[in-house]
């Protein structure tokens, strides 16, 4: 009963934020109200959060998920808020519509233990390091959320190539330096929807033996699965990388070819990560 009162009030709260915000001059002032409309909404349901953390799987640090990567020539698929959505339900931004046939997939490859497939999902340690987007999701799907996790599973993690140390240049340098070294000297495929926001960044694959593409379209891949399959399956798997960068398809993708013995990694927006990550640390350098 309690759990319905919060969830009336979080929709009260929210469409009450969305109409003051229609009255308010500026883009700044309206994220402002939609901040402190958030922020009363965590600060409600602050103990279901907490209560979320404390029953979530272990999950290994970015570095040692990269290590495992590195050291077994594994594959690996990966698990965001974007797919614990479509899986739940709910649509995924704009690039990919709710498929029955691709979440039953993704739920093979969540439940999957093949010894070729990492498996990994977002690291959740505490309520103060999650984030508001986690917060909010938590909130709204997280009950559900724990229901497809082994708790007794230790998974990789996400953000092997995504949460990129800011700390210092030299430990940012140094976990850049790891990432490339997974295609150091190696024919390297970019699997990637065509006319999508994927950027190829030379300082990161400067160590690259060569470069191939293949394309799928920049919306709903998974229509396309078994083009794109078969045109991947057209390279030696012992002679190249595959780098996947398709959305939630990627993740399905990474662990059929791993179990083939191809090594795919679900990739995602890496390189833009790189970039906005790097430009945090010289400006913070130069303050």
């Amino acid at each position: 009963m309690m759990t319905i009162l919060k969830m009336m009030l979080r929709a009260i709260i929210r469409k009450t934020c969305l109409l003051v915000s229609c009255f308010l001059p500026s883009a700044s002032l309206r994220k402002r109200v939609r901040e402190t409309g958030d922020a009363w909404v965590i600060r409600l349901f602050r103990s279901q959060i907490e209560s979320f953390v404390s029953e979530y799987p272990r999950v290994y640090s970015e570095e040692q998920s990269l290590e495992r990567l590195i050291q077994g020539g594994k594959s690996i698929a990966r698990f965001g808020d974007g797919e614990f959505k479509l899986i739940i339900g709910e649509r995924h931004k704009s690039f990919q519509d709710v498929n029955e046939a691709l979440n039953r997939r993704m739920l093979e490859v969540l439940r999957s233990s093949h010894p070729n497939v990492l498996v990994a999902i977002h690291p959740v340690n505490d309520f103060d390091n999650l984030g508001r987007i986690w917060q909010k999701f938590i909130i709204r799907i997280g009950r559900e959320v724990l229901g497809l996790l082994d708790t007794d599973r230790i998974y990789d993690s996400t953000g092997l190539f995504h949460r990129l140390p800011t700390g210092s240049r030299a430990e940012f340098t140094q976990r850049v330096q790891l990432i490339k070294s997974l295609w150091a000297g190696r024919k390297v495929v970019i699997v990637v929807g065509k006319g999508s926001r994927f950027h190829f960044e030379h300082e990161l694959f400067d160590n690259v033996e060569s470069v191939d593409y293949v394309y799928g379209p920049s919306k709903n891949a998974f229509s396309e699965y078994e083009r794109i399959m078969a045109e991947i399956r057209s390279y030696d798997k012992s002679s190249y990388l595959f780098l996947l960068v398709l959305g939630p398809t990627a993740t399905v993708m990474a662990h059929e070819l791993g179990c083939e013995g191809y090594q795919a990694i679900d990739f995602g927006q890496m390189p833009g990560k790189y970039i906005k990550a790097k430009e945090l640390l010289f400006s913070s350098e130069s303050e």
